[in-house]
């Protein structure tokens, strides 16, 4: 060790001595513990302690004491829970102020059909070009070209399988069964779906012009809404029908003529429903009483739908006989086209008498 001792620094040759470190502790004087809470000068007078607390006790209830008695109306009488009450702002007002009326929202002279456009059942050149204006609606004319391709698809399947199904015995075979099978089925399945559709746009159309809306705003609904609204035309027709069934199982020829009861009750049985809201109630008073008291309307649309029911069946019988069975896939689509296209006009009319009624029912609760 070189402690103690001159060395020579190698590169500056300086000699010098090397002393021993001296090693120092500072040591931190005692710390002492100062009574920072007083706790020295605290004394045990219990006594004292309790006096100051019942003093400040007293000093804030008589401060409340001196608040209640400042109060205005502290010794009114309170309000029972069932006595009338009186808005609050009047409660302490001397003079009650006149409350204001309030003011109408709705004009009086309002009258809610001033938007709305007529639709009376007259066969008028007018009404006539606004019938083909109706049609024109490009969302009908689409809803029509849909239809008639489902309904004339219904129409070839339902003829083939009765075609096919009344074969005589000799000609008739495992594959023509087969054949009347299958065209059954697929009738039945297409046919229901075109039902719910034409039903849903028959309703419509009904509603549209009976409530006098200008322009139509079709809406786009699902296959069950479309079905519960079909249920009105199909149970019309079911009821309707009813007469023509009984007597079809007696007498088939008998029962021809009993179609004419379809005809006649098929619209009073559908407004029926639509003015009740069901499609398990046929009658309604409103449109019986209408009968009478809208004679010539009502004679004016049985003469025009049988025109047009029968304009239809002449045409599609004409087209079967001079085209036959054998072409029936090019005479089922204007077969189709004439069916769709017949019950959209029927919709038509029967709308319009239906807003007929409407008017004629409104005038009469005026009278009232």
């Amino acid at each position: 060790m070189d402690v103690g001792r001159k060395t020579e620094c190698p590169d500056c040759h300086h000699r010098f001595t090397i002393e021993k470190a001296e090693i120092k502790l500072d040591i931190p004087d005692p710390i002492v513990p100062e009574d920072e809470y007083g706790l020295k000068d605290v004394t045990h007078d219990h006594d004292e302690a309790r006096k100051k607390i019942g003093q400040e006790i007293m000093s804030q209830a008589e401060k409340e004491l001196k608040e209640q008695a400042e109060r205005k109306d502290l010794n009114k009488r309170t309000q029972g829970a069932f006595e009338e009450r009186t808005p609050r702002n009047y409660q302490d007002a001397d003079i009650e102020e006149e409350k204001k009326p309030r003011e109408q929202l709705t004009p009086i002279d309002y009258n809610p059909r001033e938007e709305l456009v007529d639709y009376p059942l007259t066969f008028s050149p007018n009404e006539i070009k606004r019938d083909f204006l109706l049609f024109a609606d490009v969302g009908l004319l689409m809803r029509w070209v849909f239809l008639s391709i489902f309904a004339s698809i219904t129409v070839y399947f339902a003829a083939n399988a009765i075609y096919y199904g009344m074969l005589p015995l000799p000609s008739q075979t495992f594959i023509t069964y087969m054949y009347s099978l299958a065209g059954s089925a697929m009738s039945v399945i297409i046919g229901a779906g075109t039902i719910a559709f034409l039903g849903s746009y028959f309703l419509f159309l009904v509603m549209s012009i009976s409530s006098g809306l200008d322009e139509w705003d079709w809406p786009e609904l699902g296959i069950f809404d479309r079905m519960m609204e079909a249920l009105f035309l199909v149970f019309a027709l079911m009821f309707s029908l009813i007469p023509f069934g009984i007597m079809v199982t007696i007498d088939q020829w008998s029962a021809v003529p009993l179609l004419a009861i379809t005809v006649l009750g098929f619209p009073i049985i559908y407004l029926s429903m639509l003015d009740q809201g069901s499609v398990l109630t046929p009658w309604s008073s409103i449109i019986l009483a209408s009968l009478y008291k809208l004679p010539g309307k009502w004679l004016l649309f049985y003469v025009a739908t049988s025109v047009l029911i029968a304009a239809i069946l002449t045409a599609g019988a004409a087209i079967f006989f001079f085209a036959g069975i054998e072409r029936l896939a090019y005479i089922a689509l204007p077969g189709g086209v004439m069916l769709v296209g017949g019950t959209l006009i029927y919709a038509l009319w029967l709308g319009r008498l239906s807003w007929e009624i409407a008017v004629r029912t409104s005038a009469d609760r005026e009278e009232e």
